[in-house]
């Protein structure tokens, strides 16, 4: 028996190559029966093998390369491409962008983005014919033809507009640019269009021109999911989830929401209940509904939802195409065998079954080249990464605003600034710049962003020194209120904004905003109701301490009866040589076309204090001397 045994392993051994498989599947076919008469059962299970990478790889290639009927792309690309032409012939003919934003004249600069400091400023003559090539590229593109020419003929066109004024950006418009550059990738045009129609005039349809591989879908689907998650993120912030804030400000100043509010609840209730309501369900909204348009579940609801949330914002916000841009990108996220069922559409519908071919062979899986892949994976990169850019900055985003564009934090402060600017030309006196020949849209967008307010001022600088051959100093007493806080300063008045380079990664000129510590919100509402109720508005302003704040109240408008309260810390007020100490809780009437100091003392908290006066917020800033959009709505 011993001897038997080297012979044998020696026969397996000199098996010839050809033969392994055959006696693989012997072995096997052995052992199973083995198995069969010693378990009493069928044959086994087969041996589960574990996935390498490159199975795995092959397993999502697969999936992102599954085609697809193409008409959920198709119907999507028509509402969009309508929208966009609504909304370039609206904002030329009846919102008057062209001749507020391009006249040679009008106004005295455009802002622009420090990544395109040096586009180019076509005459308004031409600006015309660009906004009119931008609506034709929308059309075509939303009918279907010439369609590879129509999104880049709009990609660039949509883009170059933005281009030429930073203070027309808006997260909404960037979304639309992002879009156009997913059309351009993408192939839209395989249904539902006249591209499609010829093709099949001429005979040269397809199976594969018929369908489209599944990642063109899931792209467009993660863009808009992006857009919705990251809001929520953004809301995720001490104003919106504790205080309520700012939907507590605005959504109060509707009638009808606060009427009915105040029959739910007690009215001193109203407006805070308001507040968290509309936070909550905001915040909310925008964390899930991305999910639950992806389930198949809660998909119905959220439609609907969606339908309810952006639908009262077009009308308490009045913001343009924006919602219902945003309901049509609900057709994305319905599958495709789904909306070729839907009757209106049921024509245009691809009826070859996609995963099969004509001869009934499964399809091979087709790959994504290097290029495309390497394109998306950046693009991917980049819109997960690019909204947390707001880290690399100290201080919070939303009041330095430093990395707030391109991250979705849309609607999150209700903000006022009050502006005086102040020049000093060389060896001479300082005086107030009133002349701000600029438009409205621009006004409220530099009064927000650090960046045009650098851009304003080493503007003047400039053309002064064009002007009268010598430079000038150009320093900001600058104030922001943000979400119902005090005024604050924001920008750091010792400043000359003429020497700060313009390319600096941070703006250390403004000034780190106060502790919420030091502000009693409850008591700024008493105050503010009592004001209303004796036929006075309150604005209040905060410093820290050793802080001083020079100001004037013009005779010249409708503002005659103004006094400051202390409302807490140390305050005083010097009018002429006289310093007068004001309590807390006490009042000082100020006199009425004169300058006067407020000082704030002490080693501890912020002071507080406000102003009540007879007049308007916007009369009130003028007699100040001071621009905000309140007074810039006046003229």
């Amino acid at each position: 028996m011993d001897q038997q045994q080297p012979s044998v392993r020696l026969r397996h051994a000199t098996r010839p190559a050809e033969d392994i498989s055959t006696a693989d599947s012997e072995e096997k076919t052995t052992n199973g029966g083995v198995n069969e008469e010693r378990d009493g059962k069928g044959a086994p299970e087969p041996v589960k093998r574990r996935l390498s990478s490159s199975d795995e790889s092959a397993g999502w290639m697969a999936t992102l390369t599954e085609r697809v009927d193409p008409l959920t792309l198709a119907v999507f690309r028509f509402l969009f491409g309508a929208a966009m032409v609504v909304h370039i012939v609206r904002a030329a003919l009846t919102q008057d962008v062209i001749q507020a934003n391009f006249q040679d004249f009008f106004p005295e600069l455009n802002f622009h983005y420090y990544f395109a400091m040096n586009v180019w400023k076509p005459p308004v003559e031409i600006t015309w014919y660009i906004f009119w090539a931008c609506a034709v590229s929308a059309g075509l593109l939303s009918i279907g033809f010439l369609y590879r020419l129509a999104s880049l003929s709009f990609f660039l066109l949509f883009t170059y507009i933005n281009l030429l004024e930073k203070a027309r950006y808006n997260n909404h418009y960037y979304l639309y640019i992002l879009v156009s550059f997913l059309f351009l990738i993408t192939d839209c045009n395989r249904s539902f269009s006249l591209d499609h129609l010829i093709a099949c005039w001429r005979g040269k349809k397809t199976e594969k021109t018929s369908t489209v591989p599944k990642w063109q879908l899931d792209i467009l689907r993660f863009q808009i999911f992006v857009c919705y998650f990251y809001g929520s993120i953004a809301k995720m912030n001490y104003d919106w989830v504790i205080r309520g804030e700012p939907c507590k400000t605005w959504f109060y100043r509707v009638e009808p929401i606060r009427q009915l509010a105040e029959i739910v609840v007690p009215p001193e209730y109203a407006s805070s209940v308001i507040g968290h309501f509309f936070s909550a369900g905001g915040l909310l909204f925008d964390l899930l509904i991305g999910f639950m348009l992806i389930s198949k579940t809660f998909r119905p609801m959220g439609f609907l939802m969606t339908f309810g949330f952006h639908l009262t914002n077009h009308f308490v916000f009045k913001i343009g195409t924006f919602p219902w841009v945003m309901m049509a990108t609900n057709i994305l996220f319905i599958e495709p065998e789904t909306v070729s069922k839907i009757p209106i559409l049921k024509n245009f519908a691809t009826s070859a079954n996609t995963s099969t071919s004509r001869d009934g062979k499964k399809t091979q899986t087709s790959k994504l080249c290097r290029p495309l892949l390497a394109l998306l994976f950046c693009y991917v990169t980049a819109q997960c990464l690019v909204p947390f850019r707001h880290w690399l900055y100290p201080g919070d985003v939303n009041w330095t605003m430093e990395g707030h564009q391109f991250s979705w934090r849309m609607m999150l402060n209700a903000e006022d600034v009050v502006l005086r600017t102040l020049i000093r030309p060389q060896g001479g006196a300082e005086v107030v710049h009133t002349g701000y020949q600029i438009n409205a849209r621009q006004m409220k967008r530099m009064l927000t962003d650090p960046e045009l307010i650098l851009q304003y001022a080493q503007h003047l600088g400039r053309g002064h020194l064009q002007t009268t051959g010598s430079p000038a100093s150009v320093r900001l007493d600058m104030w922001r209120s943000l979400n119902n806080r005090p005024f604050q300063r924001w920008v750091d008045p010792s400043v000359d904004l003429t020497t700060v380079d313009y390319w600096a990664f941070h703006y250390p000129w403004l000034e780190p905003r106060l502790p919420d510590s030091d502000i009693d919100f409850s008591e700024l509402d008493r105050i503010r109701d009592e004001a209303k109720d004796g036929g006075k508005m309150a604005t209040f302003f905060m410093d820290k301490p050793g802080g001083v704040f020079k100001t004037t109240l013009q005779a010249d408008g409708p503002c005659s009866n103004i006094s400051l309260l202390a409302v807490s810390g140390d305050v005083s007020v010097q009018i002429k040589k006289v310093h007068t100490p004001v309590p807390v809780g006490t009042g000082l009437s100020l006199p009425i076309g004169g300058f006067h100091r407020v000082r704030t003392g002490g080693d501890g908290p912020a002071s507080v204090w406000a102003y009540l006066h007879d007049c308007s917020p916007g009369h009130f800033h003028n007699a100040m001397m001071m621009v905000s959009m309140d007074s810039w709505e006046l003229y």
